[in-house]
């Protein structure tokens, strides 16, 4: 009985331990952001962009169904912009991220419906990225 006691109690630790580095690792990629086109047609010129002081992003062009993720630090104070050309060439600019800053992490999911109406849910940790490991993969 007391060896079984110790193992689970072994296991539990080394599960909470492999977690609480997931934390540590996920912490330095900042923010991912999926962008998934369900629109019908082709996105052209799909950026991601900081839009003080960041870099931007390009996904490329973006084909029917296609889903896209890239990891964002931010920099300084900012929010995150989705620029795509739709099949007519209109430029779109959508929110992603309302407000980010240096340090934080967690996930945006930006998904392209047709008219090119973005539906866009976030979920942005402040303190720390509690995702962890699972961020990677989900």
């Amino acid at each position: 009985m007391k060896r079984n006691t110790l193992r689970i109690a072994l296991l539990v630790g080394a599960l909470l331990l492999f977690y609480v580095a997931g934390i540590f690792v996920r912490q330095q990629y900042g923010i991912k952001i999926l962008v998934n086109n369900q629109s019908g047609e082709v996105l052209r010129h799909v950026i991601l962009k900081e839009e003080t002081h960041g870099p931007q992003h390009d996904l490329g062009d973006l084909g029917i169904g296609i889903r896209r993720h890239i990891f964002v630090q931010p920099r300084t104070e900012s929010h995150i912009n989705l620029e795509f050309l739709d099949s007519g060439g209109i430029s779109h600019t959508e929110l992603v991220v309302g407000y980010v800053e240096s340090g934080y992490c967690g996930r945006a999911t930006a998904i392209v419906q047709p008219g090119g109406k973005v539906n866009v849910k976030e979920n942005i940790d402040v303190v720390f990225c509690k995702g962890s490991w699972l961020d990677f993969v989900r």
